[in-house]
């Protein structure tokens, strides 16, 4: 089984990349799971994915980087069991520290054949984001294997480039990815990225 994570803050598109990346892989005759985690103590995102045909596994009341790292690791382990899925996206809280989840499943989850980290960026938002959360979005892009700056869409050229001109001076190196979930674009190249 393989992992990709999908880290970004509420809003960033998470959901709706996930939901695209799950139907993708189904469409590649690959089994796929999800695993939802919700602060609090309703899913509703795990309903949608549901909804869409897709395996779903929700962890409630806390973040699976801290308080319910044991919880990922048990529901790791049952979807081994079953189905043992070739693929499990992760959609951790958008307070989650992809570092932290990362090294919890290495070290805890040996089976786990690899992990991919796509960190969402909220192309709308992130400029305001970067002022209250930088500490959180570092963390996030530092982790990454890909950064994907969504809703390229909703904004023009020149606020995509501050971003990406943000990201490269925070993680020189990291691919980049200027998606839009809603319109579909760019989301091939995603997909080769991280499978």
């Amino acid at each position: 089984m393989r992992l990709i994570l999908v880290a970004g803050f509420l809003g960033s598109g998470k959901t709706s990349l996930i939901l695209e990346l799950a139907r993708r892989l189904v469409a590649a005759s690959h089994q796929v799971a999800v695993i939802e985690n919700e602060i609090g103590d309703v899913g509703i995102d795990g309903r949608y994915i549901a909804d869409h045909g897709i395996l779903v596994r929700e962890l409630f009341g806390g973040c699976v980087c801290c308080s319910l790292s044991v919880s990922l690791v048990d529901t790791l382990k049952q979807l081994r069991r079953s189905p043992d899925p070739d693929y499990v996206l992760l959609e951790p809280t958008g307070i989650a520290q992809p570092s932290d989840l990362v090294a919890t499943v290495r070290r805890y989850a040996t089976w786990v054949d690899g992990i991919r980290v796509i960190t969402l960026l909220d192309a709308e938002r992130y400029e305001m984001l970067a002022e209250v959360l930088g500490p959180l979005l570092s963390g996030q892009i530092a982790a990454a294997d890909l950064v994907a700056i969504n809703k390229i869409d909703a904004v023009g050229s020149a606020c995509v480039e501050r971003v990406v001109a943000d990201v490269r001076s925070l993680s020189p190196s990291v691919p980049l990815a200027r998606i839009s979930t809603q319109r579909q674009t760019n989301l091939d190249a995603l997909m080769e990225a991280v499978t």
